[in-house]
């Protein structure tokens, strides 16, 4: 059965960089791209090799991408996004991030003091994000399903939710959990703070 814990980061390690297709990326910009300040900011925290940032950078607008390894990106500053503190860099026009799988030592150190025990990665790059630059800055985010569903009345996600310590969502992409390649994950795509969006969609592949 495809469940949950085969695809527990913490138990069932895989490659920390799984690469966002072009093709995807590619849809997502075309669904931004007009209700985004065109001269702002689009900020990947985790850049990996560029896929995100590519067709917005073909476009012209302005690039930074943050990630551990320099992995070829021309606009990478390599930092843990994590070890970022406000004011290190302008608010973008836009965030667009899909968090990695895993994380190396030194980043599971900093989200067990700063985050809990075993929280999901795109969770913390989601708060991360909110304190670098507010609650109101446009995002795009990829997570598991688990971010938002199969939550209890108690769960510090449902309540970060319904307390505004997450921004609300503007619309949601499904995803097929084969989208990634070798990788069969279920995930979908977060929108916050992008109004004239569908409320759902589907990717078409």
């Amino acid at each position: 059965m495809y469940n949950v814990s085969r695809n527990n980061f913490y138990d069932n390690q895989k490659r920390s960089t799984i690469y966002t297709p072009q093709r995807l990326s590619q849809f997502l910009f075309d669904l931004v791209k007009d209700q985004i300040e065109p001269t702002g900011l689009v900020l990947d925290p985790c850049v990996g090799g560029g896929s995100l940032l590519a067709p917005f950078a073909a476009a012209g607008f302005r690039t930074i991408g943050i990630d551990i390894t320099d992995q070829g990106w021309p606009d990478t500053h390599q930092r843990n996004y994590l070890d970022v503190q406000p004011g290190d860099y302008p608010t973008p026009a836009l965030v667009i991030a899909n968090p990695p799988f895993n994380v190396e030592a030194k980043t599971k150190m900093i989200m067990k003091a700063e985050y809990g025990a075993r929280p999901l990665l795109p969770e913390v790059w989601l708060k991360k994000t909110v304190s670098l630059f507010g609650g109101d800055v446009p995002m795009v985010m990829f997570a598991p399903y688990g971010l938002r569903l199969n939550q209890t009345i108690n769960s510090r996600r449902w309540q970060a939710f319904l307390t505004g310590a997450f921004p609300p969502i503007s619309s949601i992409l499904s995803l097929p959990k084969d989208i990634y390649q070798d990788v069969l994950f279920h995930s979908e795509v977060l929108f916050f703070n992008i109004p004239g969006l569908k409320p759902h969609d589907f990717f078409p592949g």
